[in-house]
């Protein structure tokens, strides 16, 4: 099975055969796969690798904000031409053990709730996420 797999030791910008962060037609395709191929994609989180799991909020204002958004891809799908519609089908999607929500001062849907940087760190396991950063 065609994969593409990262090292989530590097960043987007260490890898870069292997994704990019903005759709543009001129960007070459990282796979070639038939239509009804399966494949395994590995992905990065949105900051591309910026947030650790030790930082707080205060460290969010020093994060490369050029570089979020890391996308794997693109995939050229053999036989399809634009315009086509594609079906994909996720067969398996595997989280990583931690993540992080991270709210930015003047955005996002709780900008009024939230006038400071905020960041949670999440524990994933057995399909449960826990923080004990979450107030109340």
């Amino acid at each position: 099975m065609k994969s593409i797999e990262i090292d989530r030791s590097k960043r987007l910008k260490e890898e870069p055969h292997k994704g990019h962060n903005r759709w543009h037609p001129d960007i070459p395709p990282v796979l070639e796969v038939e239509i009804g191929e399966e494949v395994v994609l590995e992905t990065r989180d949105a900051s591309d690798q910026q947030i650790k799991p030790n930082m707080g909020a205060g460290d969010l204002e020093g994060l490369d904000a050029k570089v979020a958004h890391p996308l794997t891809g693109p995939v050229y799908i053999k036989e399809a031409k634009p315009g086509d519609l594609l079906e994909i089908e996720y067969v398996d999607i595997i989280p990583e053990q931690a993540g992080w929500t991270r709210f930015r001062p003047g955005s996002g849907f709780l900008r009024d709730l939230y006038p400071e940087p905020y960041l949670v760190h999440w524990e994933m396991q057995d399909g449960w996420t826990t923080s004990p950063q979450l107030p109340g």
